[in-house]
């Protein structure tokens, strides 16, 4: 393998397809619509991601989780659909918690509503287009600068390494930058005494399991001292 040969593997990788806000019909949709548009979508892209579908699973659980606002009957709208496609394009990197944190912030935002979400929706996928070329240009970069030699299995290996590293690096500055914004509300006094309690009755728990333990060995030691007093 060259490196042109590698970088054909890495623009495969990255041609992943999404639906943007203008593919979304301008009316209420049912699960199953919703999962065809997106599953029509995703086989415009690489055959990688063929299977990474959208499932009703993943929607009941949005859906829990507070990530997608009620629907009325059994149909969402437009709104609706972006919010569970935004959940469905960051959760590759980003854990449930923190999207709910980055949505919650978003429409903590005075004036936000479901234009902005379109609006933000459709900026993230312009951004996405041009970090494709980013990706690509890190990977050449990794390649030559160090000089590695792809058909080396070692120097392959070592390639692989360096952007999982780089990928690492990546998420913990979205994470901290999520952290110093977004951070996790902070639970209720009633909760945190409810886990205090909670808690010390572990503690009270060990400590008693903890001193059975010790009379039971202690009992054993007495029984052997008088054995050998006997004998």
């Amino acid at each position: 393998m060259n490196n042109e040969q590698l970088y054909e593997i890495a623009k495969d990788a990255v041609n992943d397809a999404e639906l943007r806000s203008s593919d979304i019909p301008p009316i209420d949709l049912y699960v199953d619509q919703i999962l065809n548009l997106v599953g029509e979508r995703l086989t415009q892209g690489s055959e990688r991601y063929h299977d990474k579908q959208l499932t009703k699973t993943m929607i009941n659980n949005y859906s829990k989780d507070g990530l997608i606002t009620p629907i009325k009957g059994k149909k969402y709208n437009k709104e609706q659909i972006i919010q569970m496609l935004t959940v469905y394009t960051l959760k590759g990197t980003l854990s449930i918690g923190e999207i709910k944190r980055l949505l919650q912030g978003a429409y903590a935002v005075e004036g936000f509503d479901g234009t902005g979400l379109k609006e933000l929706y459709d900026r993230h996928l312009d951004i996405k287009e041009v970090n494709r070329e980013y990706a690509m240009a890190a990977l050449r970069g990794i390649v030559e600068r160090n000089d590695l030699d792809v058909d080396n299995d070692i120097d392959y290996i070592s390639v692989i390494c360096a952007l999982s590293a780089f990928s690492a690096h990546l998420k913990s500055i979205a994470q901290a930058m999520i952290d110093d914004r977004f951070p996790e509300p902070e639970e209720p006094e009633e909760v945190k005494e409810k886990d205090k309690e909670k808690e010390e009755k572990k503690e009270r728990k060990e400590e008693k399991k903890a001193d059975k333990k010790q009379k039971k060995e202690e009992k054993k030691e007495n029984k052997e001292k008088e054995k050998n007093k006997e004998n």
